[in-house]
Parts: structure tokens; sequence; C-alpha cells
């Protein structure tokens, strides 16, 4: 069940992920003197950073979890078991700390509307 939750929760993630990317990809490549100027002067996009490295752990993480599974030779229903309620809720996590440090650094690439 849990399992399941996840991975729904993870698809509607990826295609906001997936669209927050696209929109970042167009501003720095529109104007990449502005956006990369704004990547240096706004401390938001610190905290983005930061974040960005906290997901990094937190998948490395739950990759840890796989391959300790795949060492220990554990496998089957309890594998299974494992994955649900450990890994997946470590990537869900993950997966919402990515998405909120692509949306900081979104806007704080996003042109502002006074000019």
């Amino acid at each position: 069940m849990i399992l399941e939750l996840t991975s729904l929760i993870g698809v509607f993630l990826s295609i906001v992920f997936a669209l927050l990317c696209l929109g970042l990809y167009r501003h720095l490549k529109s104007d990449p003197s502005y956006a990369l100027s704004r990547l240096f002067l706004k401390e938001q996009a610190v905290k983005a950073f930061a974040l960005m490295t906290v997901c990094f752990l937190l998948f490395a993480a739950a990759r840890i979890v796989s391959f300790a599974l795949v060492i220990l030779g554990v496998s089957g229903e309890f594998e299974l078991e494992i994955i649900s309620l450990i890994r997946a809720p470590i990537d869900l996590l993950a997966s919402l700390l990515l998405l909120a440090s692509t949306a900081i650094l979104y806007s704080v690439t996003r042109r502002s509307g006074r000019m």
C-alpha cells in the first residue's frame, strides 16, 4: 500500500519537476548572464543548493538500502516490505526536497515583472 501510494505521488512530482526544470532551462538559456548574476546575488540560491545537497544525501541513503539488501541476500516478500517501508519514503522525501530546491532556483532566475 505504501509503495503504491509513494509511486503515485512520485509520478505527479516527476511531472511537476520536469516542468520546473524546463522553465529553469528556459530562464538560463534566454539570458545566461542575468540568470547567473541572480544565482550569485540572491541568498535563496544558497538555500536551494543546500536543499539539493540534502536531497542527494537522501538519494544516496536510499541506494545504500537497496545495495545492502542485495549484499545481505534479502529477497522476496521481506525485500519488498523493506523497500516499501524504508526506501520508498526516503525517495519520496528526497523528491520533495529536489522539487522545492528547483522551484527556488526557478524563482531566483525568473525575471521580475518590474522592468
